[in-house]
């Protein structure tokens, strides 16, 4: 082996031995730093600096050197007793971890040690800038001279075993050869779906061979032949499977790394944030050995640090305020990884004060924004671009944009992000992702001839639905359920161009996807199948693709299919203002029904305006003053639809309604109630006992009254009176 190949050789050693040492001098120094008489981790501190000295001198690089020897000095002191480590000391040892990460990461990219890196660190290690004085210390040795090149260091140091060499059952491989694996591995499950649709292929038209009339000999050779290439086309498919299979849960393995990996340099970084505010924080990990998909934990590994940064400035109090409040001065963050199925869910809890939801409140006012009645929905703000509870940004935090990048991160990879918080206990912020984001189960739909995936992961249920049995609330279709009302839309209203709606249908085909605590329900023209998918990059995607896209799939029939993400799905139906329902009307569901409405409401203004906007619109309009007026006129008139106020004297809204479902005269009416209850309990309430629809006053327009009107007795005013 020549000189230069040597010297290399021994740097990328080195540097994969830098990597892990400077990870272990982080987590022993935030250790030494919480207890200073640990004598366990000052001299494990030590061994680190003695080792890496030592490492060093072999891969040529006298700079690193001579820092590791100059702070090995310092630490000998403290370890043989004749000083104790202070403050100034274990600062020292951090800036001289974080100055040996960046020659790390400089070796990395090809480049040498640097002065500017290494020299101020160097220059205070070597002056003792640790304020003891020098007469208390012995005289320190010179550093041992630098090797003068990795040649002569060969001669001392036994030249490692190549890298390639398989050693105790381990071969390094590169990062570019397991993408090659992982490549292989997908194109081979492509290869096998393909060969799975032309058996199928070969089966049907055997079976029209065998429907059509006989016509000789040659007929039945044939068949014989079809028959045998079918056998073995199937014998065929079903081992590349196996294959397919075995090779993709190989080459997923392959990719998998501990949880450790993105996690250990959180510690230090709460601490850094904690100083430069003036707090005091510990961190827990727990998990560390969960393993993941690497490019799941590459992809996790900013938003951890702005959640940790997060935490630390807005969760964790200053100890003087945390003492008041009963707690330890110190704050404590425990982030944990675990796996639930195929799921990497990841936890980040603070022991603080709990989000602040008055500053949230006011957050959304000065953006101008609508604060929503919600509390869950209020908590979600937090994940919105350009959102911040700050006034002023400060160095930390206060720029609104790490909780976006979190949130981003999450729902790029499919996955959903969470926030639960308790006043005075804390907040839990939970990212919930796929451990491999290689492959993905998925439904497969069909919207107006395109194929799209909606990850199984996100979906609850799928049902057919007759749209006469839905709800309205706000203008809006709903699903009942047993526990709560479903928002219903289409998913090409969702998408938009080029999507578009097709012909109502008598029933409607569903897909119940769930997010974050969110439901909604998705109609689709057809539920195709649910299958495992080998995903590729979204460049494979065309003019099909949108905002909702999460990544692409090759089909066995060699079309690329669109694999849509959920939480995106949600915040384009939220954002549309709850208006999004598509074409779920009744006016190709329902026949043409008498066009009166009785309109109920104590109110002489507000039931004037109702009845002003929807004669206006053509309807024939009787009114009533409260519910016991309106079910007298219910008895002697025939009306197509009932809109009622609910707080009323002498029979309310919803014992009005009640007694309409409970009269097998009217209990088809369509009713819909509009008042200021806005509460989900009571939206919920009004939908329990039979309203068709729930139209709050503070969301009142006479566009939204009329389109509920005509989703229930149809488009046209006029009808048989």
């Amino acid at each position: 082996m020549t000189d230069d190949a040597l010297a290399a050789r021994l740097r990328a050693l080195f540097t994969e031995e830098l990597d892990e040492q400077v990870q272990q001098l982080n987590d022993d120094l935030l250790a030494l730093e919480r207890t200073p008489g640990d004598a366990e981790r000052l001299r494990a501190v030590f061994r680190v600096m003695h080792t890496l000295k030592g490492a060093a001198r072999s891969a040529g690089l006298p700079r690193v050197e001579e820092l590791c020897h100059a702070l090995e000095n310092e630490l000998g002191y403290a370890r043989d007793g004749k000083m104790a480590l202070h403050p100034g000391q274990i600062a020292l040892l951090f800036e001289a971890a974080d100055a040996l990460g960046q020659t790390r990461d400089m070796l990395r990219e090809g480049k040498g040690e640097s002065d500017a890196v290494l020299g101020t660190v160097l220059h205070r290690a070597r002056r003792g800038a640790t304020a003891t004085p020098v007469a208390s210390r012995p005289v320190a040795a010179a550093p041992a001279a630098p090797a003068a090149s990795a040649a002569s260091a060969a001669s001392a140091v036994p030249a490692p075993a190549p890298i390639e060499r398989i050693e105790h059952g381990q071969v390094r491989v590169t990062l570019q050869q397991v993408e090659a694996i992982v490549g292989a591995a997908g194109e081979v499950a492509g290869l096998a779906a393909v060969l799975s649709e032309r058996t199928e292929g070969l089966a049907a038209m055997r079976a029209r061979r065998r429907a059509e009339p006989r016509r000789g000999p040659s007929d039945d050779a044939f068949d014989q032949e079809l028959t045998r290439l079918l056998r073995k086309s199937s014998e065929d498919a079903r081992a590349l499977a196996a294959v397919s299979g075995r090779l993709g849960a190989s080459a997923r393995h392959l990719r998998q790394r501990p949880f450790s990996e993105v996690a250990d340099t959180l510690p230090r970084v709460a601490r850094d944030v904690a100083r430069d505010i003036g707090k005091q924080v510990r961190v827990v990990i727990t998990g560390g050995e969960t393993e993941a998909d690497r490019v799941v934990l590459e992809a996790l590994r900013e938003p951890l640090l702005h959640l940790i940064r997060n935490a630390v400035d807005h969760g964790i109090e200053h100890p003087d305020k945390r003492v008041q409040a009963g707690k330890n001065a110190e704050g404590v963050i425990h982030v944990t990884a675990l796996l639930n199925g195929d799921r990497l869910h990841v936890t980040i809890a603070d022991d603080g004060h709990g989000l602040d939801l008055d500053a949230v409140r006011r957050g959304l006012e000065r953006r101008g924004s609508a604060v929503p009645a919600d509390a869950g929905m209020l908590t979600r703000v937090i994940f919105d671009d350009g959102f911040t509870t700050r006034e002023a940004a400060t160095k930390v935090s206060g720029r609104g944009v790490g909780m976006g990048i979190v949130r981003a991160a999450a729902e790029r990879m499919g996955g959903t992000v969470d926030v639960a918080s308790d006043a005075g206990k804390g907040t839990w912020i939970t990212i919930d992702v796929p451990v491999s984001i290689a492959t993905m189960r998925v439904v497969l739909v069909d919207v107006g001839g395109v194929t799209l995936g909606i990850p199984s992961a996100f979906v609850v249920r799928v049902a057919r639905v007759d749209p006469r049995t839905l709800a309205h609330v706000d203008g809006r279709a709903m699903l009942l359920t047993p526990s709560r009302p479903i928002p219903l839309t289409t998913l090409a209203s969702l998408l938009g161009p080029p999507y578009q709606e097709s012909a109502a249908a008598a029933m409607l085909q569903a897909v119940i996807v769930e997010s974050g605590g969110r439901r909604l329900a998705i109609v689709v023209d057809d539920l195709l199948d649910e299958r495992e998918l080998v995903l590729r990059p979204l460049e494979h995607a065309g003019r099909e693709a949108s905002n909702a896209t999460a990544g692409t799939a090759v089909l066995g029939t060699g079309v690329v299919s669109l694999v849509l993400s959920v939480p995106a799905l949600l915040d384009q139906s939220e954002g549309s203002g709850g208006r999004a329902s598509g074409g779920l009307t009744a006016a190709s569901t329902a026949p043409r029904a008498p066009a009166r409405i009785l309109v109920v409401d104590d109110s002489i203004t507000s039931r004037t305006l109702e009845q002003s906007v929807l004669s206006a619109a053509g309807y024939d309009v009787l009114t009533a003053v409260d519910g016991a007026d309106a079910w007298r006129t219910l008895e002697r008139e025939h009306v197509a639809l009932v809109v009622s106020d609910v707080e009323m004297p002498h029979l309310n809204g919803f014992e009005l309604c009640e007694r309409i479902r409970a009269n097998p005269r009217t209990a088809a009416l369509p009713l819909i109630l509009v008042t200021s209850l806005d509460e989900p309990a009571q939206r919920a309430h009004g939908l329990e006992v039979g309203a068709n629809a729930y139209i709050t006053k503070s969301s009142f327009d006479q566009d939204t009254l009329l389109d509920t009107v005509r989703m229930l007795i149809g488009r046209e005013p006029m009808g048989d009176a």
